[in-house]
């Protein structure tokens, strides 16, 4: 595992199915570097984690029972992870989900709760 990469869980644990029960959940409103920055300092030192990410449409329509459109497969992270490289591996992700779907996204919201976002699940893993 690399703090300069995006390390997928698939490539520690070679299992097709994976839950991720009991998780943490943080809310993301721009996912630029400083915001992951922020994100990053409240995991523990010393401990990976594995997240997943999910990008809403808006906050506003939000609710745990609407439809999400998964990021990418879980990857791991640390509080040692560089957030210039897990935000654009989000950016990249959000740019491929709105082309693969037809999607149209608004950089410039005047108000962040009808803005889209992304959903982080993450939970602590014992990989060693």
């Amino acid at each position: 595992m690399s703090i300069n990469k995006i390390t997928f869980l698939e490539s520690i644990i070679q299992n097709d199915v994976f839950c991720l029960n009991n998780s943490m959940i943080s809310r993301l409103y721009f996912f630029d570097s400083f915001e992951i920055s922020l994100f990053l300092d409240i995991l523990e030192t010393d401990k990976v984690y594995v997240a997943c990410f999910e990008y809403i449409s808006s906050w506003n329509l939000y609710d745990e029972d609407s439809p999400v459109i998964t990021l990418s497969k879980p990857i791991l992270i640390t509080r040692n992870s560089n957030p210039r490289i897990v935000s654009k591996f989000i950016k990249s992700q959000i740019n491929l989900a709105c082309f693969s779907y037809n999607l149209e996204i608004t950089e410039d919201m005047p108000n962040k709760l009808d803005a889209p976002g992304v959903i982080v699940k993450y939970r602590e893993i014992n990989i060693f």
